[in-house]
């Protein structure tokens, strides 16, 4: 059986993307970077389609190209009005247990996305933290009906990840800390990236 894998993005057009990034770097650095990481992604899954079923969380549903993929299948159209009620949006309306990642993550590698998945099969959830305090990455068993997850949470804050891990114990969910990375939201986080 595969592995589902979904990608939360924005898709790199000016005024949509990465907009608090953009603002430090400028459009045609933050647009190569998302261009950059998508690719890289796909890169993945072509190298094991055999393990993942790819899936692109959009917003808004367009066709666009990067580089050589046009993303014009598999692709959903993200639905709440904050991060936690669009991954719910998938948690109640996919079946199959997934793992859902962000777009600005270039760490990322098929080793770290393997042990994600792995992790998962002996937990509920499944999340990679951030350096900044959020998460790039979060997985869902579907072995049981959970609670929403996502009360109160401080969102693009140093407090999110530990606001998650908070609610999970609180409702008794089990779940797995998996490799944290550094996701690239301001000119900080890009000038490290670079020199790393």
């Amino acid at each position: 059986m595969k592995n589902n894998l979904y990608i939360m993005s924005k898709v790199p057009f000016m005024g949509i993307s990465k907009k608090r990034l953009t603002k430090d770097i400028g459009f045609i650095k933050s647009k190569r970077l998302t261009n950059n990481n998508l690719e890289k992604i796909k890169k993945i899954f072509i190298k094991n389609k055999k393990k993942y079923l790819l899936y692109w969380y959009l917003t808004p549903v367009i066709k666009f190209r990067s580089y050589s993929f046009r993303f014009s299948s598999n692709c959903i159209l993200q639905k709440g009005s904050n991060i936690g009620e669009k991954i719910w949006y998938l948690v109640k309306n996919k079946k199959k247990s997934f793992i859902l990642i962000g777009s600005d993550i270039p760490g990322i590698n098929q080793n770290i996305i393997s042990k994600a998945f792995y992790n998962l099969k002996n937990h509920d959830m499944v999340i990679g933290p951030t350096e900044d305090g959020g998460f790039w990455l979060i997985g869902f068993s579907k072995k049981k009906t959970i609670s929403y997850p996502f009360n109160n949470i401080r969102w693009s804050t140093s407090n999110t990840f530990k606001d998650l891990i908070a609610n999970l114990d609180k409702i008794k969910i089990s779940y797995k800390i998996t490799t944290k990375l550094r996701d690239i939201d301001n000119n900080d986080d890009y000038c490290k990236n670079i020199s790393s």
